[in-house]
């Protein structure tokens, strides 16, 4: 029960990290390499806020990036959208914008911040830190939330049709810049809503968003593009993958087979036979007695 309570809880933050990626990506084709710095200017605002309550802060960083991350894709990406390497590097640049004015902020020393809910919970006869539950159940239904407007609402609708055919999207009405922003900003926003809810069980420092964004980004290799329902199945097996590993092995050698494993696999993935076999798996079959 305790590795099933922890794939959860690291569920919980790489789900909404790989899902907020997978959702910028599927409206933009851009992949946001500041997602973990993202995550690391919320976890900085639940560390400096603290005369407010933990929900408080938790809006205030989400009040306060959402227009931020407007302006930022107004400003720095809506030029480059067009042009994947350039999107890549702005995105790149702007994590290392934001890291840096961290660590001119805050130095690079690791803050720690209250847990908000103390104390321990019985999950079938299992102690568990109560609040680690609570992150865990409360990001997972953030990202199930997301799912069901992808696939239940008109947002959904036409973000699953910008990722397959945009040129025909826009013929239909659709704006592409509009959704590009509001993914974006999406997007981003469930990035800073994982550096909240997780800053009181991680170190806040200015370099913790890299250490974040690496199997985010194995994460989006193992989804495909538009369909947010693989980037949370990716977030979940690389969350179980990790786990399991430093559970059987030491820290240092988990990590590096870690790596080794989601490489290959991902590079597996690229084969135009699994590609085949995928899309077979995934046909319909036709109901019997058609023609």
């Amino acid at each position: 029960m305790d590795v099933l309570l922890a794939i959860l809880g690291q569920f919980g933050l790489y789900g909404l990290l790989t899902v907020g990626i997978a959702v910028i990506f599927a409206a933009t084709r851009v992949v946001n390499l500041a997602q973990g710095d993202l995550a690391m200017a919320g976890a900085y605002v639940a560390a400096t806020v603290t005369a407010a309550p933990f929900g408080v802060r938790t809006l205030i960083a989400l009040a306060v990036g959402a227009p931020l991350l407007l302006l930022m894709e107004r400003l720095l990406l809506r030029g480059a959208v067009l042009d994947g390497l350039s999107s890549m590097l702005v995105t790149w640049g702007l994590g290392m914008a934001l890291r840096q004015g961290a660590e001119l902020l805050f130095t690079g020393t690791s803050r720690t911040v209250a847990v908000p809910v103390e104390g321990t919970v019985s999950v079938l006869g299992t102690p568990y830190p109560a609040y680690r539950l609570v992150c865990a159940l409360t990001a997972t239904a953030v990202v199930c939330l997301v799912l069901v407007l992808a696939r239940r609402t008109g947002w959904g609708l036409t973000l699953r049709a910008v990722a397959d055919n945009p040129d025909m999207a826009a013929v239909l009405g659709t704006d592409p810049r509009r959704l590009r922003t509001a993914a974006f900003t999406v997007g981003g926003l469930l990035a800073v809503l994982a550096g909240v809810l997780y800053s009181p069980v991680l170190a806040v420092n200015p370099s913790m968003g890299f250490g974040l964004l690496v199997p985010v980004f194995f994460g989006l290799l193992l989804s495909r593009p538009g369909a947010l329902g693989t980037a949370a199945g990716a977030a979940l097996f690389v969350s179980a993958l990790s786990v399991l590993l430093r559970t059987w092995l030491s820290d240092t050698l988990a990590e590096a087979l870690f790596y080794a494993v989601v490489v290959a696999i991902a590079a597996l993935r690229s084969r135009p036979w699994i590609g085949r076999f995928s899309a077979w798996f995934r046909r319909t079959p036709a109901p019997l007695g058609a023609a």
